[in-house]
């Protein structure tokens, strides 16, 4: 039998000879395995990049947002403040008012909230300061509205007015606020600074006063340890659901069906791990959808092989019967091919993971992104262009190694 190394030096010679069919017949796995390595990659440095952006908000805390008007008060905010392993609750109401600056007007969502909501949610403070609860008139706003959302810039010191429509009483209800603050960082590009560049902050009984409501909308809540945060939220949910009027019974079948409440609970506790979760699902999701097509590629990339070698067998059939004649034995010639089509396609495959690699780089540096290169997928990439190589490459060399030679050698 000959071995490996002198099949290599033939597949090789007979590549050579044609240099443009080979390189068009290994197209198909260059770009399969190319869209499956910059899906990955890519993946890998977006879920890193999440993860820390998730990771810098702080993993310790719990948002509770009511799914209904005039749920929560002081007294379940006192509640989830004298749970055990809770360190801070903050009330949070929002509300759309139009914000009116040197005659220009634009609508904006406003949150009204307490002084150590800034240290609870780690709000970076671009300019100025935060206000305190004594500040009835304080405003504080966001980077890009104060640069970028209207005419003339806003600064610190500078008045803003705010009008609300009740929708109850159909009135208008207008107030001039001191801006006092501006928050957000210079790179807007982070996902959690672009939210806090858009935000409109001012003190929440102020909000309450002038939009007639007594409730909150969201407790922002902070544990002692991020290692309790789900038994934190389990008790707090406990609680919460009984000051508000759900019975045991109830409680229990939404425990059942729903973690983070439902019909039956009139609000949803929200935390860290139910982020990252939802970030490792949308991820998992873009990649399998990415990777179908590369894998639709990688099947048209592997019957173009196949073609081409039963193309190269039927070029090559008085060789074959030469070789024959001259003493190769059947798994001689089969290993001939077979070799013959790994090389085509495992060229290709390591040409695509380098073509995969650099365009999930580009990527990632372009937006941002850390560069995380699973060694993993640079493994998968290689053997899943050699598995198709014999895949594509069995069927041309079964048939070319069970050529008669006296038939072969007769072959016009």
């Amino acid at each position: 039998m000959i071995s490996v190394a002198h099949s290599s030096k033939m597949a090789l010679e007979s590549l050579k000879s044609s240099k443009m069919r080979s390189l068009l017949t290994a197209l198909g796995i260059i770009i399969g395995i190319a869209a499956v390595v910059t899906t990955f990659t890519f993946g890998s440095s977006f879920g890193t990049y999440m993860n820390d952006q998730i990771s810098s908000d702080g993993s310790n805390y719990l948002t509770i947002t009511a799914t209904k008007d005039n749920i929560f008060h002081d007294q379940q905010v006192g509640i989830v403040a004298n749970t055990s392993g809770v360190s801070s609750a903050t009330p949070t109401l929002n509300r759309e008012a139009t914000l009116k600056f040197m005659g220009e007007s634009k609508n904006y969502s406003v949150m009204g909230t307490k002084e150590d909501y800034v240290k609870n949610a780690q709000l970076p403070i671009y300019e100025g300061n935060y206000f305190t609860d004594k500040d009835s008139n304080a405003i504080v706003i966001g980077k890009d509205i104060a640069n970028d959302g209207f005419r003339n810039k806003i600064s610190t010191r500078s008045t803003i007015e705010l009008t609300f429509y009740d929708n109850e009483t159909q009135k208008n209800v207008t107030k001039k606020f001191k801006v006092v603050g501006i928050i957000g960082e210079d790179n807007s590009s982070l996902v959690g600074n672009a939210i806090n560049s858009n935000m409109v902050v001012i003190p929440i009984e102020t909000l309450q006063e002038l939009t007639g409501k007594d409730y909150y909308q969201t407790i922002y809540t902070v544990t002692d340890s991020k290692d309790d945060v789900n038994k934190v939220s389990d008790d707090v949910k406990e609680r919460l659901a009984k000051s508000v009027g759900v019975s045991d019974r109830e409680l229990k079948e939404e425990n059942n069906s729903k973690r983070l409440g439902g019909d039956k609970i009139p609000f949803y506790i929200f935390n860290q791990a139910d982020l990252l979760e939802q970030v490792g699902k949308m991820s998992k999701s873009l990649e399998l959808f990415i990777s179908a097509i590369g894998g639709i590629s990688l099947v048209v990339g592997s019957i173009g092989i196949m073609n081409i070698m039963l193309v190269t067998v039927t070029e090559r059939t008085k060789e074959i019967g030469t070789l024959k004649a001259l003493g190769y034995s059947y798994r001689d010639i089969l290993s001939l091919f077979i070799v013959e089509s790994v090389i085509i396609s495992a060229v290709g495959g390591a040409i695509g993971t380098v073509a995969g690699l650099s365009i999930a780089n580009i990527g990632a540096n372009f937006l941002g992104y850390p560069i995380v290169v699973p060694i993993s997928t640079v493994v998968i990439g290689i053997l899943v262009s050699v598995a198709i190589g014999i895949f594509a490459g069995v069927y041309p060399a079964n048939k070319a190694a069970k050529m008669n030679p006296v038939d072969a050698l007769r072959q016009e």
